[in-house]
């Protein structure tokens, strides 16, 4: 019987020897393979943080290296000076305005001289808007990235409310003022009253709150 037993017991023990020798071979080459999968899986993405912080940066760089006191106009991947695109296009613009008071009849007893007056007088401010239409706001030095807001967005709103009321309480005064007594004033002159006193309120409104801070 104990025989027996020793027998059973080397021949289990002889057994499990040989399922171990069988599986270890296995076991080692799985454990390998997933060891350097981790591995591989784990310098992937390592070179891949290195990579975005490489192009975060450089993409930074070339930001700063863009902004310029007067902004650069984007077609696509190129780039060229805002000025350099807004003044032709003002200069043309002025030309056309000044073609328009030709044909309207502006200056007729000298009519070039007329022209020439009309596109000095609107070359500058159509330049000027060709440059606030053209250039790209993430090129200009000191630009905020988003002006809806930022403070002087919030004090030029609350300029401007305030300066609708003034409107309103001015305009009433000055309709009961010519209601009741015998002056009279042309619409012309009227609007353009209207008009002098919404832009100095909404100045003195914008100082003041700039003030405030």
């Amino acid at each position: 019987m104990l025989k027996k037993r020793q027998q059973s017991t080397t021949h289990r023990n002889c057994c499990s020897e040989t399922l171990e020798t069988i599986q270890t071979p296995a076991t080692r080459t799985v454990k390998f393979a997933l060891q350097s999968s981790v591995l591989y899986t784990h310098e992937i993405e390592t070179k891949r943080q290195m990579g975005d912080g490489m192009n975060g940066n450089g993409s930074k760089t070339a930001t700063k290296t863009a902004r310029s006191t007067w902004g650069r106009t984007r077609f696509g991947s190129r780039s060229v000076p805002a000025l350099a695109l807004a003044i032709p296009v003002g200069v043309i613009l002025a030309v056309l305005a000044s073609g328009a008071a030709l044909l309207a009849g502006f200056s007729q007893q000298q009519p070039l001289l007329g022209a020439a007056v009309a596109a000095g007088a609107t070359v500058a401010p159509l330049t000027g808007l060709a440059w606030a239409v053209l250039v790209d706001r993430n090129t200009l030095r000191g630009a905020a990235a988003r002006p809806e807001e930022s403070v002087e967005s919030r004090w030029y709103g609350a300029s401007a409310a305030g300066a609708f009321h003034d409107l309103l309480i001015v305009v009433g005064l000055a309709t009961a003022v010519l209601f009741l007594t015998p002056l009279e004033m042309d619409g012309s002159t009227a609007l353009v009253c209207m008009l002098i006193a919404g832009a100095l309120s909404v100045g003195v409104r914008y100082a003041v709150n700039k003030r405030r801070g």
